[in-house]
This record gives C-alpha cells, sequence and structure tokens, in this order.
C-alpha cells in the first residue's frame, strides 16, 4: 500500500497517466512541503471546501484548519508525519468557504531524499461528518435510555432513606415514650439530610463537585454512619464493622464520604439474594512499589488510610468489574440502579487525591477498596462543633418568605426557638407590603423562586433599597437557581441548599446578625 503510494505520488509532476487521478478522480487528498505549504490538491478535495484549486495551492494547510484543529496540526500533527514519516486517521476540523466545519479523518505518508531530509507529504483525508452524525444520534439515543434508567435508580435509592425516615416515624407513633425515642429520631434525621445530598450529587453529576474537605477520623464517620445502615438492611444480612485503633487522619469531604459509602453498601446489599455479609473495615496502609506490583492496584506510593467495603454476595465477571465505574452502567433491572452511584464515587476519590479499587470473584463476593492519602501534617487537631445552636439576642427580627407552608412553619418554629422574632410571608409580594408598611428586620431569609410577581432576588434588592445593610440568606431546592435568578444577589449574600439543618440555618442568622451589631 506504501509503495503504491509513493509511486503514484512520484508521477504526479510528470506525463505518468496517473496524473488525471489528482486532477479528477472523487478523492480528497493534497501534498505539503516541509514549510506545511499545500503544494498539490485535488480538485475534488477543493470542490468539497468550495474553493478552486488555484485558491488553496500556494497556502499554508493551517489556513484551512479550524483554530483548535490549526494549534493541533502545529504541535503535534505536522511535526509526527515529518519526523516518523506517517500518520493515520487523526481527527481534523476544516473550515469550508463558507464557514461551516467538516469533520475529517486525514491519514499522511511523507516522501525524503537521499540524504534523509523530508521533501513532502501526502495526505489522504475523508470526510467524517456522516460518521460524526450517527455518532452524536446514538450518543443521545443512549443518553435518553440512561435517563430512564436514571429516574428508577434514583427513586429506588431515595425509597430507601423514605423507608428510614417513614419506619423510625412509625415507632414514634406507636410508643412517643420509648427508650429508643432519641435512636429513632436521630436515624430519621440522618435519613433526611442523605436524601437532600443524594439531591445535590445528581444535579452536581457532569460538572466537578465542591468539595469541602476537614480533616477527619475515619472511624468515627464509620461507626457512627453503622446504625444507619444497620437499619437499611434486611434481617437476612449481617452487618459488622472492623476499625483499626490509632488510625491516621484523612483529609476527606465528611458529606461525601457518607454518600460513597451508602452507594457501596446499597450496591452490597443488592447483590445479596439471601443471607449473606457486608463488612466495613478500616486500616492504616503504608504503600510501596513491591506492593503496587503484587496487589497490581494503581496507586502511588506513600501512607494511605484504607476503608475497604466487602460483601459475601454472588460476585462480578472480569468484564463487568472493568465497567463499574462508567457512567450510567448497571448490572441491576431497570428501575432498580442509576448507574451512576459508582461513577460518584469515583470522581470524588479522585477529587480527594485518592484511589479507588474493586476486587471481586464470581460466587466470591466484591470489595470495595477506598485509598485516602494520610493527613501527615501537624496542624492541632480540629475540633468537632457542637450541635447545639447559640440562641440570639430577642431583638433580632426576620422576615422569613417561604411559599411552601410546612417548610415555613417549621422555619418559624426553628428561629423562634432561637429567641429570634419572624415575621413570616407565603410569597415576596406579602414580604415586599411588609417593608413598605414600616417593617425594619434585621435580616432577610428568602426562597429564591415563589409564586407571585416578586421572587426572591427581586425582594433582596427592593428591600436594600430601603436598608442598604441589609443582611440576606436564599434558600433554595436547586443550586442553579441563584445563577439563574442572579439579580438582585450580591457577592456578601449566603445562599442555602434545602433540606437546611437547624444548626446550619441559624449558626448562619447568628454570624450574620453578629457582623451587623
Amino acid at each position: 500500500m506504501t509503495d503504491n503510494i509513493l509511486r503514484f505520488w512520484q508521477s504526479l509532476e510528470t506525463d505518468d497517466p496517473l496524473d488525471p487521478l489528482f486532477k479528477a478522480a472523487p478523492v480528497l487528498m493534497h501534498a505539503i512541503d516541509r514549510s506545511g505549504t499545500l503544494v498539490r490538491v485535488s480538485q475534488f478535495w477543493a470542490d468539497k471546501l468550495g474553493y478552486t484549486v488555484e485558491e488553496m495551492e500556494g497556502k499554508k494547510s493551517f489556513d484551512f484548519l479550524s483554530e483548535k484543529s490549526r494549534e493541533y496540526a502545529i504541535k503535534v500533527g505536522q511535526p509526527k508525519v515529518f519526523e516518523a514519516g506517517k500518520i493515520y486517521n487523526v481527527e481534523y476540523d476544516f473550515v469550508c468557504k463558507d464557514g461551516t466545519l467538516l469533520p475529517v479523518l486525514l491519514s499522511a505518508i511523507s516522501e525524503y531524499d537521499g540524504n534523509g531530509d523530508h521533501i513532502r507529504s501526502l495526505a489522504i483525508i475523508f470526510d467524517n461528518s456522516e460518521a460524526k452524525r450517527a455518532a452524536a444520534q446514538l450518543q443521545q439515543k443512549q443518553r435518553m435510555e440512561a435517563i430512564g434508567a436514571l429516574v428508577g435508580g434514583v427513586a429506588h435509592d431515595f425509597n430507601n432513606l423514605l423507608a428510614v425516615v417513614l419506619g423510625n416515624l412509625e415507632f414514634l407513633q406507636d410508643d412517643p415514650d420509648a427508650k429508643e425515642r432519641l435512636e429513632y429520631i436521630e436515624d430519621a434525621m440522618t435519613a433526611t439530610l442523605q436524601g437532600g445530598k443524594l439531591t445535590q450529587q445528581l444535579l452536581s453529576y457532569g460538572r466537578k463537585a465542591h468539595l469541602t474537605p476537614s480533616v477527619i477520623d475515619l472511624n468515627e464517620v464509620v461507626i457512627g454512619f453503622a446504625r444507619m445502615i444497620r437499619r437499611l438492611l434486611p434481617p437476612n444480612i449481617e452487618f459488622d464493622t472492623v476499625t483499626e485503633s490509632d488510625l491516621w487522619k484523612a483529609k476527606i469531604d465528611a458529606a461525601q464520604l457518607e454518600t460513597a459509602i451508602l452507594n457501596i453498601v446499597n450496591n452490597a446489599r443488592d447483590a445479596l439474594t439471601e443471607e449473606g455479609r457486608i463488612t466495613i473495615t478500616t486500616s492504616n496502609v503504608q504503600i510501596n512499589s513491591d506492593y503496587i506490583q503484587t496487589s497490581g492496584e494503581s496507586i502511588d506510593p506513600g501512607r494511605y488510610v484504607k476503608l475497604v467495603i466487602s460483601d459475601s454476595g454472588e460476585g462480578m465477571d472480569p468484564d463487568t468489574i472493568s465497567r463499574i465505574f462508567d457512567p450510567f452502567f448497571t448490572t441491576k433491572p431497570v428501575g432498580k440502579g442509576s448507574g451512576l452511584g459508582l461513577s460518584m464515587v469515583f470522581g470524588f476519590m479522585r477529587q480527594s487525591n485518592g484511589t479507588i479499587c474493586a476486587y471481586s470473584e464470581k460466587a466470591a463476593g466484591t470489595s470495595m477498596k477506598l485509598y485516602f492519602p494520610a493527613e501527615l501534617s501537624d496542624l492541632e487537631e480540629q475540633k468537632i462543633e457542637t450541635q447545639n445552636c447559640a440562641k440570639a439576642p430577642l431583638e433580632k427580627l426576620v422576615l422569613c418568605a417561604e411559599d411552601e407552608s410546612k417548610v415555613r412553619n417549621i422555619i418559624v418554629r426553628q428561629l423562634q426557638k432561637a429567641n429570634y422574632r419572624v415575621v413570616a410571608c407565603p410569597d415576596g409580594d406579602e414580604a415586599l407590603q411588609q417593608i413598605q408598611a414600616g417593617l425594619r428586620p434585621d435580616i432577610l431569609l428568602t426562597d429564591v423562586v415563589m409564586p407571585g410577581s416578586v421572587q426572591g432576588p427581586e425582594l433582596a434588592e427592593l428591600c436594600r433599597q430601603v436598608f442598604p445593610e441589609l443582611p440576606v440568606v436564599f434558600m433554595s431546592g436547586h443550586p442553579t437557581d441563584v445563577a439563574t435568578h442572579s439579580k438582585g444577589i450580591e457577592s456578601g449574600d449566603v445562599h442555602l441548599i434545602k433540606p437546611v439543618s437547624r444548626f446550619d440555618l441559624i449558626q448562619t442568622l447568628n454570624e450574620l446578625t453578629a457582623e451587623d451589631d
């Protein structure tokens, strides 16, 4: 094949009968010299781009490339064909005369003189637009199928959390004075917060999530999370934790870690069709080159905190193991899994400068190994903040605008319990009327999107026309609400994502009112 091309090419400047092929055959091709100048262009190639042969020959080949393709060709493509002598199926975007882009696959081979110096290169080009269009259509079809699987999977995971909330509330309803009363309440609250984290995970999928890491003890997270996990598991599944004493600290986003553990445990539970066991272990590990070679795990040498979640289920074959971290890949039936859980865990581990490895064999269970770099700094151990909310001075007045009546009632009770005075309104219109009637709030707490003509950001803007220094806290159930309704939002404003814990809400208001004093 190469010899045939070279023989053809060497005939281009002769009267060889093959010369008309370059002029008339339906082949996209051109030849360039060492400087990248087009020395020959096939008529078919010029017609495809909308130029004449004369308009192209003598010009730099770069002149007909898109900016991105031009940069790649200068830095990689042309140097490679000059040095290696050939390139195959490189993707480029050429710019037609009418400004449209033409995606192509370009292969090229070089000719050298007797001294080994490059003379010229011949490129054969294939129109890749139809293949690109077909790939885009296939991707759209797969995306729609994945969204269908995602809806079912999210419902599955969310219903698990609702089952914990409902079950604990039913226990309280049956026996309000039960000695486990506080345990029921705590488990229901934990499941509720996990539901909020699940929705935030889904909304942040496809873009890099914002992490707020802190130095933590994984043992505390595992032990604190164990009771909720036991309530998620049916009676036929045993659950154990084995934690190493004197475990090293690691710098991790604790909320994302809990979500990762929950995702993996859910998968382990679904892998156990009958009775079985799930175990979570923690340990300190020193990774060296010998360990990497024997284990086959992709990890840099160093000191790590290792978290392993194992199950005694039916295990997975090598093909499944190779795909488990791919987005939307799932082995579960339709409606039973989104295929996002492990891909989110993988992304979280990468952002945490750690890694996750999966080990499984058919009929031998599965182990998910999470490695977090140990925190080796000499910084003082961080103090765990108490969840008891400090009370505010009684004179502080909050104007609250929230359209959901049940949410509004809870907020009012939370604020009043923390010694705030509250004027609560079902929408921005009524809140604005309160300001116009002479109300002088110390802080505005408002939903972003509400029924009526005045949305949260507009309410804040109008209130600040009367009280320029008024602190504002926005609440929303969707992280993009603030970006979508940005007019009226200032850099110092606080944005809280629902559901908001009582501690976070009161702490935020206390800090803002303290700054106001």
